[in-house]
């Protein structure tokens, strides 16, 4: 968590309106203020683990921070009993009506916070999860839970409006398309109902009539998927969305980068296309590069353009979309993404992208820079050249991320390295020999040679910036020594790889940099693990092995970094540091 007293300097009152409480029923005017931009911050839950601490959870911080609602993981689909559908199919008193009611009684509690504060709740919401007892009794209609199926449509309506009976103070509905996790959800079942473009149409039309036209309510309805299909691909976005009538209170959300939160991604080619309003998804705690245990200041590559695609064509950031008339906001994920760790003791790196991005969605004219010394300025309280050396550190911070984890000469497997998991050859071994066949493996050991060297600097710039908080002047010198540590891990354990398979391929290793690199990197993970433990600060430090995600049935070991430096040391007969 942010100390507190940072916070109290970080959430000083920017300029901030209130959000009414939107009625159930449909009034005259929108229960989304028309006036300004929409800006929204989502706290994202590890799946099966226990809520994050977090001061965004707090919808005063949000607020004073100018967010205009909040989406929170309340699984308000869970907190219906579908009574009206039949009366008692989920026993009063039981352990599920019970569960239920336990639930319905946190929605309650945050919708009562988020209201006091002005910011309004339109909660992350998985269609179709329902209860257990409600498929059992109808498995034969249900099938495979299609969208095409009228009763999976009456099941849909039927949850509708249960939910804003039972909690009408909701602004709306935030629809997580894409991915279905029943983790938390231990007396429900349910999956995706849509399969085609077609299918989105269906149930969009059925929520847009629920949602926006009879109840007045926002309706958020993201289009992340997998492959080229909604979220990436204009002509399928452009089919599942054109048949749909546009309506105010009907948004689109889809993510900046076209894929996941990852760099050398181009910016999504379905932002601007169609009929509809639409907010971009930004994620500050990014899963795949480190989640906030180091520095990763991304928001200005999101906002003025990431390096790695300066040769593209436009639109390559938010700048060139910010006049367009379909674009409506943006949608912060502060804190979340992914699974497991890095866990973090100290929020401040996704609390520094989390205001540039806010603030610069308020006001689009200003420059990303001029934001970002009012952060060091106003918030750090930081004077002369340590606002320069906070920018210098921030700024090489992208550029150690993007070359230390990924390369700009050639294609990297982009999930290699993720959450908390160091992957290896299984994992990039054919990015490997790619390099190796086209003669770049030493300007790719040069490459994150240089990665070594920027991190180096921003190591050493933590320690000349003179913080007045001490907390954080100490997280910061410790998660700058961290990514350090681990771009350092990654360099020696590509060069052991790298040469590995180049021997491998010709019969002769080079032998003297294999072992050099593998007495460095047993020595590296040495100083992590002492960080770790010595720093009070200091994130969870990541794993040596890779991990299978295996749907509902958890995480599982695989093979990763440490495996493959093993294959070397024992090959080249260099015994473990």
């Amino acid at each position: 968590m942010i100390h507190p007293s940072l916070l109290a300097s970080l959430i000083a009152v920017m300029v901030s309106g209130t959000l009414a409480a939107p009625r159930h029923t449909a009034p005259p005017h929108r229960s989304e203020p028309d006036a300004g931009p929409i800006v929204l911050d989502m706290v994202h839950d590890n799946l099966g683990e226990p809520p994050r601490i977090s001061e965004f959870n707090k919808p005063q911080t949000l607020a004073d921070w100018g967010y205009r609602g909040q989406v929170p993981q309340l699984y308000v689909q869970c907190a219906v009993d579908f009574h009206s559908l039949q009366k008692g199919i989920i026993p009063p008193e039981s352990k599920v009506s019970e569960w239920m009611a336990r639930k319905a009684e946190i929605v309650d509690q945050r919708i009562a916070r988020a209201n006091k504060a002005g910011v309004t709740l339109y909660p992350f919401t998985d269609f179709l999860i329902i209860p257990r007892a409600v498929y059992q009794k109808c498995e034969k209609e249900l099938g495979d839970l299609s969208i095409r199926k009228p009763l999976v449509q009456k099941l849909i309506r039927v949850q509708i409006d249960e939910i804003f009976k039972r909690f009408p103070k909701l602004g709306g509905l935030t629809l997580r398309f894409g991915e279905t996790y029943l983790h938390d959800t231990p007396h429900h079942m349910g999956r995706s109902p849509v399969r085609s473009p077609h299918d989105h149409t269906i149930l969009i039309n059925i929520l847009r009539e629920e949602i926006c036209v009879q109840r007045n309510k926002m309706l958020f309805y993201r289009t992340w998927d997998f492959g080229n299909n909604f979220h990436v691909n204009p002509d399928y976005y452009c089919a599942a969305t054109d048949s749909v009538k546009p309506h105010p209170n009907l948004v689109f959300s889809i993510k900046h980068a076209r894929g996941d939160f990852l760099r050398r991604l181009p910016f999504n080619p379905t932002i601007t296309v169609g009929k509809h309003r639409q907010i971009v998804e930004v994620q500050c705690q990014r899963e795949y590069e480190g989640k906030g245990a180091h520095p990763n200041y991304i928001a200005r590559g999101v906002i003025e353009g990431f390096e790695e695609l300066s040769d593209h064509a436009n639109p390559k950031c938010l700048r060139d979309i910010s006049k367009h008339p379909n674009f409506a906001g943006v949608w912060t994920w502060t804190r979340g993404g992914g699974w497991k760790g890095p866990y973090i003791k100290n929020e401040f790196w996704c609390a520094l992208n989390a205001f540039v991005l806010s603030q610069w969605a308020q006001h689009p004219a200003r420059s990303e820079e001029e934001i970002f010394r009012e952060f060091a300025e106003t918030k750090l309280k930081l004077t002369g050249d340590d606002i320069d050396r906070f920018r210098e550190l921030c700024l090489l911070s992208a550029q150690g991320v993007v070359r230390g984890q990924y390369s700009l000469l050639g294609g990297v497997n982009l999930g290699w390295n993720r959450d908390q998991y160091m992957g290896g050859l299984q994992q990039l071994s054919g990015n490997f020999n790619s390099f190796i066949k086209h003669g770049k493996l030493e300007d790719v050991l040069a490459e994150k040679e240089e990665a070594v060297s920027i991190w180096q600097r921003i190591e050493t710039l933590s320690k000349q910036i003179k913080v007045p908080d001490r907390c954080t002047k100490e997280f910061m010198e410790t998660s700058c020594t961290y990514g350090r540590i681990k771009y350092e891990i990654i360099a020696k354990g590509w060069t052991v790889m790298l040469l590995g398979m180049a021997g491998d391929k010709t019969g002769q290793y080079d032998e003297p940099r294999m072992a050099a690199a593998i007495a460095s990197y047993d020595r590296l993970w040495e100083e992590w693990k002492h960080l770790e433990a010595s720093s009070p600060s200091c994130a969870t430090i990541y794993k040596n092995h890779y991990c299978r995600y295996v749907s509902q049935k958890g995480m599982f070991p695989a093979s990763g970094m440490h495996d493959a430096i093993n294959k070397y040391r024992n090959l080249i007969g260099q015994k473990e540091g």
